[in-house]
């Protein structure tokens, strides 16, 4: 029997919103085969040092996106270092084997499970590992979330309240959910479009299962699903709202869903069954950037007919936005803005265009010169302006970017000036860098608090 240690890295709690369900799989499988799994949490505040030390493993298997990276390979270089072996993987490392080869023994390229136990059984040479891909989802073993603070999880609205979990009402149990691999789109921006795999999924029943081990383990009141289209097979949502309706489960639930997969008969069907709320990947409100981001699978009017849709059946909808892509002119910025507001939309996030690895994008910049050979990966952000090839001048666009960041305080219903000061105060340094950065923003939330106030008293 091998003992492993697996290591959720990051240090920013604005990431540990969901509970890393990557991990858990993995530890699920690697115990179906005997081995014993324990996993260090570092984006929940575990000592992640200490705890290896502690338990001493033979393997420590570290996973890492790309905004979190640095941090992996802080971790990974420092077991080396204490002679611990050391398994990297994930999207980021999948991308760039080579380099994460520098910080670890192992790097898996691709699905994790498979690989991780040629490895545990000394099946696997150093170096670059590849596994078969899990056609079967519903084959795997349960995922047990005993493995990790339940609490501080169950807990990410409050702890993270500007996050995209517009649905969750204060002091809600919550927690997430996976049941599809792969995406059916080939979005520029995103990882799946290099992956090349096809979609696989769990079943209705598989799905139904989990959520009532949710309920009656960790009384579970709400769930987000984390997938990229819960929503494109339409017979599985079907199946799924039956069950749902059978088991009379009364949890409330969001989801991301592409516009290509929502009609008012699938909507009706889900808002039956406590669906709270749908994202959309909206990205832009202007055609030509929205074509390119989208490789023509979405139109301004399909973005537009979702959310009527959404707000006709009464499930709140909200959207992704990415400003300074590239070729992108001001005027086609603002066709955004004027899209949030035109379609009165209440929740939505804005980041900015940045090329990850792997991606379409990233390529895009790499064949501009744009992409530094020393890259500090820290710098990976989609919240800071880092790239640019808009049309667009530096200065203009950071600019921009605060307007909009105002603009989702002033919109977004569930950002309330009383659950931010909260966390502000939790997080002194942080909410001081960002009020330095965008000062308006104080007088945007004094201005939304005075209106709240104004129209509670005016309703009483």
């Amino acid at each position: 029997m091998t003992r492993l240690v697996l290591v959720n890295a990051g240090k920013n709690y604005e990431y540990g919103v969901h509970e890393p369900i990557n991990l858990l799989c993995l530890a699920a499988y690697a115990k179906k085969f005997g081995h014993e799994v324990f996993i260090a949490d570092q984006l929940a505040g575990e000592n992640v040092f200490r705890k290896i030390k502690k338990l001493n493993p033979d393997f420590v298997g570290i996973t890492g996106t790309t905004a979190v990276i640095t941090d992996a390979y802080e971790i990974a270089d420092w077991c080396r270092k204490e002679k611990y072996k050391v398994i990297l993987g994930g999207v980021h490392v999948s991308v760039m084997p080579e380099e994460a080869l520098r910080h670890g023994d192992f790097v898996v390229a691709g699905e994790g499970e498979d690989a991780l136990i040629k490895i545990l059984e000394g099946k696997a040479k150093k170096g670059i590992v590849t596994g078969k891909v899990i056609e079967d989802l519903d084959s795997l073993p349960k995922i047990d979330r005993s493995m990790i603070n339940m609490r501080y999880y169950q807990a990410g609205k409050d702890r993270n309240p500007g996050s995209h979990l517009h649905f969750v009402p204060s002091n809600t149990k919550l927690n997430s959910m996976l049941s599809t691999r792969g995406c059916p789109y080939n979005c520029i921006f995103c990882h799946n479009s290099w992956r090349g795999l096809r979609v696989r999924i769990n079943s209705a029943k598989h799905i139904i299962e989990e959520m009532k081990d949710l309920k009656e383990k960790y009384g579970t009141e709400a769930i987000f699903f984390m997938d990229d289209d819960l929503l494109f097979n339409k017979k599985r949502v079907y199946e799924f709202c039956e069950l749902y309706k059978k088991e009379k489960l009364n949890i409330i639930w969001g989801c991301s869903a592409s516009v290509n997969s929502v009609d008012e008969e699938i909507l009706r069907a889900i808002k039956e069954i406590n669906c709270k709320q749908i994202m959309f990947g909206l990205e832009s409100g202007n055609e030509r950037i929205l074509k390119m981001l989208k490789n023509g699978i979405a139109t301004i009017e399909k973005n537009k007919s979702a959310i009527l849709l959404a707000k006709k059946v009464g499930i709140f909808a909200t959207g992704n936005f990415m400003i300074g892509n590239p070729t992108e002119t001001e005027v086609e910025v603002m066709d955004s803005k004027r899209f949030i507001i035109e379609n009165d939309l209440e929740g939505f996030g804005v980041t900015i265009s940045t090329p990850l690895p792997g991606t379409k994008l990233w390529d895009m910049f790499k064949e501009q010169g744009a992409i530094p050979k020393d890259i500090d990966w820290r710098k990976f952000n989609t919240n800071k302006l880092t790239f640019n090839l808009s049309k667009i001048s530096n200065e203009r666009l950071d600019e921009l970017w605060r307007e909009f960041l105002n603009l989702t305080l002033e919109r977004n219903a569930q950002t309330s000036p009383k659950r931010l000061l909260k966390v502000a105060l939790k997080h002194p340094d942080k909410a001081i860098r960002r009020f330095i950065y965008n000062p308006k923003s104080v007088l945007v939330l004094v201005k939304k608090m005075f209106k709240q106030k104004y129209e509670k008293n005016k309703n009483n």
